[in-house]
Order: C-alpha cells, then structure tokens, then sequence
C-alpha cells in the first residue's frame, strides 16, 4: 500500500499537521479521530489539563497493546493541525473520548486496495 494515501483531504483539512503526523497517518502507522467534547471525561481532563479546550483531534497508535499503554504518547491537535499538547498514557487513557473523524474523507484508491488487501487474505 506504499504510496496511497488514506485521507485524500488531510492536507486540505489540516494545512499546520507536521509532515512527519501527515505521513505517519496516511500509511495508518498511527490514527487520528476526533475528540467527543461533550463527553464527560473530556470536561473533566480540561479541568486538569486546560490546554486541551483548544484541541479538536488526537493522533495515536492504535497498534500499541493494551499492557504498554502507560508508554504511549498522544498528541493532541487543533481544528488546523497545530499541536496542542502531548499527553502521556500515564496521564490519561483515551477510551470513551474519540469519535469518528467525520471531515476527513478515505480516498477511493485506498477503499479499493483494502478490500482487495482483505480478499486475497481469505483466499489463503
């Protein structure tokens, strides 16, 4: 899959992302999703972290296993893709806080390579 982007509107979304986040979410080494405002457990990490009042996404790993989360790092982005603020998986854990990312738009070239990725898988 080298060379296809997922998001085909990532740029265009977030002109102040970092190359190297860009990147890293286009070959899904890590995931961006939104963050639920209204949820309860984001009112109260504002209250102890108040930058996080400007951030709009976060971007982690979703291939970090369960028992290493206390080693990961979040970054959590503003509506243009400038940096907020890094969080440890020792601060917080991110479960009940994310939502899909409804603005951004999974290209046709990378739907269609990941269903033929998972059909040839079942042919094995």
């Amino acid at each position: 899959m080298h060379g296809i982007e997922k998001y085909d509107n990532l740029k265009e979304v977030m002109p102040r992302l970092q190359s190297v986040l860009v990147e890293a979410i286009q070959s899904e080494f890590l995931e961006i999703k939104k963050i639920d405002k209204e949820c309860e457990k984001y009112i109260v990490l504002c209250e102890n972290i108040p930058e996080l009042k400007n951030a709009e996404y976060v971007i982690f790993s979703h291939h970090i296993k369960k028992n290493e989360h206390k080693n990961e790092m979040f970054v959590f982005i503003d509506a243009q893709g400038g940096i907020v603020r890094h969080v440890s998986g020792r601060e917080m854990e991110l479960y009940g806080l994310l939502a899909p990312c409804a603005t951004l738009h999974v290209s046709d070239e990378f739907v269609e390579t990941t269903v033929h990725r998972h059909t040839d898988d079942c042919r094995h």
